[in-house]
């Protein structure tokens, strides 16, 4: 449930962000006939999403034994990578109000109302597509506390935004933005390890060293698990978070470190980019 609510939050706050931003333009410059081309957008992009999760679901039945486990470990591995591009993206190329206001305003003035659906689909696309990604690399299905944690997660994502434009809540859009992206960066290089880990499981990938440490020690029946035992109460939870593992091999340390080494490489660099 935590998952699918921080993941649908994030990525739900962008989207009603855009759609927040052009709404309040077409209303500020008295176009609200356009407003029903942005609602139509949006619900096109949830769509398409929503089929693109369908797509991904039916393609992974049709894996078993240790093809499941190579079409899950590349999965997961591809799904780091793009996800990481996307989101640093995002940081290099942050929501810029007065880029909206000028394009929402040239579309109005030449009647394209194409170009708003256009903006705001893809800005709405998006965000699905990363969502879709994350829940297909957690292999999160649509359990009832995946469903509970989505719609409370979008739910306040949306409330949040309402209070926002309602001028009852003032924001630090590059801290929040910021603390979000650090965490679900987290959560992606959780999922090349966690990739690692299941080519591991299909012989694709040597070990080279099978646990570099391990701190989940066997544990008598009945008795509790140590704390950062991956089913202990924290490990438990960093797991179905961040892709914890207890007793890593090299090769998925060397993957988490080198994934960090890389984006957090180029996060910094965009930053310091963006203060010039």
């Amino acid at each position: 449930m935590l998952e699918s609510f921080i993941i649908l939050f994030r990525e739900g706050f962008e989207s009603f962000l855009v759609m927040f931003i052009v709404l309040a333009i077409l209303q500020q410059i008295g176009a609200t006939a356009f407003k029903k081309t942005v609602y139509m957008a949006a619900g096109a992009a949830v769509l398409v999403s929503i089929m693109l999760a369908y797509f991904f679901r039916m393609i992974r039945l049709e894996f078993t034994g240790d093809n499941e486990y190579i079409f899950e470990g590349i999965t997961m591995i591809l799904t780091s990578v793009l996800l990481g591009f996307m989101i640093l993206w995002m940081i290099r190329f942050k929501v810029k109000t007065s880029k909206i206001k000028e394009d929402v305003k040239s579309y109005v003035n030449n009647q394209r109302s194409i170009g708003i659906f256009l903006l705001i689909f893809f800005s709405v696309l998006r965000e699905g597509v990363e969502t879709v990604l994350f829940f297909v690399g957690l292999k999160l299905d649509a359990g009832w506390d995946v469903i509970s944690g989505s719609l409370l997660g979008l739910g306040s994502a949306f409330v949040l935004c309402y209070l926002i434009f309602a001028g009852s809540i003032r924001m630090n859009f590059n801290l929040f933005f910021n603390i979000t992206s650090f965490i679900l960066l987290i959560i992606a290089a959780g999922l090349m390890a966690h990739g690692i880990h299941e080519l591991h499981e299909a012989k694709w990938i040597p070990e080279i060293i099978e646990h570099v440490w391990d701190i989940n020690p066997a544990v008598e029946e009945g008795a509790p698990y140590p704390l950062l035992h991956e089913k202990g109460l924290i490990g438990e939870f960093l797991k179905s978070l961040f892709g914890y593992n207890g007793n890593p091999s090299l090769v998925e340390v060397l993957a988490y470190a080198g994934y960090w080494l890389v984006v957090g490489g180029l996060w910094i660099r965009f930053e310091k980019k963006s203060k010039k």
